[in-house]
């Protein structure tokens, strides 16, 4: 029994020692003081700042307060109202936009129009978009330019990184190594924690042939931020605000999480904060496919390459009709030769969910503190769009 005693006395002497001494400094650290991510990581890590706009862009406003009452599917065919479900599913704001009018607006547990919310991998189709603007720019060449060209040093780890793509980092087929779960050595912490991500991208070998299957890595978005950092010398955070932020028309300020002071690399993967209210105006520069008030922002050309899609890029694993492109998540049906797209997504770990409906110039933005207590957002979504065509 004294064994047992001393065997869980030193266990917890070691962990009490290894918290204490740690620094957030540290991949381990971080790991043991930070733990599980969550909606307020946006305190923890050092930050590029954003300001708002002196002439903000402001949607119009025409509340429905009759969307508070639509019935929607929170799980297990079971139908109750909107308002029921995300009162209770910890969400944080809900948004509906239609044809540049803000139909329904609602903060909840604890958060305000004015509260920061972080995009988790919604940063992942932002970052796209920037991708975009550097190639029209000529910035970078080609969108199936070898990665090495840019940062030559990937061949060093890895002789097969000749034969990756910048193409194939955007469509999560990259073959670049990532161990997918939350233990110390999984890649998944190491992409969130690691302080210094340039460093930590140069370790990584292929684990399988680039282009040849789909898998989603955080590793993708990190590498096409350094591209974008060696292209422009600047920060890829500071290149965002010059070529969109300071465009969109923010009403609040934001900023984007670096993975350390001392790296200061951009984390393209998940850190973009700002309030819920400008996210949604991501969405609207979707809709209008890159066009802000009149002025081309990303170039028609590279809108439509990221919503061009085919089999190859059909994740029935996931859903009968999900694709994945370019850092995007894209709902569509075939018809014979030719796709019809209902919505295109950027999501984002414990519930972020930024959706476009193109057809129906909708726009549904749902941020919150957790994922669990709802079986599907989309499908809650589609209900919502449904209803407002009928009524």
């Amino acid at each position: 029994m004294k064994k047992k005693l001393y065997i869980l006395l030193f266990f917890l002497t070691t962990i009490i020692f290894l918290y204490t001494s740690s620094s957030t400094k540290t991949y381990i650290g971080r790991y043991v003081k930070w733990r599980a991510s969550d909606i307020e990581d946006f305190k923890k890590f050092p930050k590029y700042e954003f300001k708002a706009a002196s002439n903000p862009f402001c949607f119009f406003e025409k509340f429905e307060n009759k969307i508070n009452t639509i019935k929607v599917t929170k799980n297990d065919n079971n139908k109750v109202e909107l308002i029921n479900v995300l009162q209770k599913s910890e969400t944080t704001a809900f948004l509906i936009i239609k044809n540049d009018t803000l139909i329904f607006e609602k903060y909840l547990n604890g958060y305000t129009k004015n509260s920061i919310n972080t995009s988790f991998s919604i940063a992942k189709s932002i970052t796209s978009l920037i991708t975009g603007v550097a190639i029209d720019e000529k910035l970078i060449h080609n969108v199936n330019d070898p990665v090495i060209n840019y940062i030559p040093d990937l061949i060093n780890t890895d002789s097969n990184y000749k034969n990756l793509l910048i193409s194939q980092l955007l469509d999560m087929r990259s073959g670049i190594q990532f161990k997918d779960h939350d233990l110390p050595w999984g890649d998944k912490p190491k992409a969130y924690y690691y302080p210094n991500l340039r460093e930590r991208i140069l370790e990584l070998p292929l684990e399988y042939k680039p282009g040849t299957k789909f898998k989603y890595n955080s590793y993708n978005p990190i590498l096409i931020g350094m591209i974008i950092e060696k292209v422009t010398k600047l920060p890829p955070a500071k290149y965002f605000e010059q070529k969109l932020w300071n465009e969109l028309g923010m009403e609040y300020p934001g900023s984007w999480s670096m993975d350390s002071e001392k790296s200061g690399m951009t984390k393209m993967e998940s850190g973009l904060n700002i309030r819920a209210i400008d996210f949604a105006k991501f969405g609207r520069l979707v809709l209008n496919n890159g066009n802000w008030n009149g002025k081309q922002l990303i170039s028609k050309d590279w809108m439509n390459y990221s919503f061009t899609i085919s089999e190859k890029y059909k994740l029935s694993e996931f859903d009968n009709d999900l694709y994945y492109r370019n850092f995007w998540w894209i709902y569509a049906n075939k018809r014979n030769a030719d796709y019809e797209i209902n919505s295109i997504a950027g999501t984002g770990h414990l519930g972020q969910y930024l959706f476009v409906f193109p057809k129906e110039k909708i726009i549904i933005l749902r941020m919150g503190k957790e994922n669990k207590k709802v079986d599907s957002w989309r499908n809650i979504f589609v209900e919502i769009v449904d209803y407002i065509k009928n009524n």
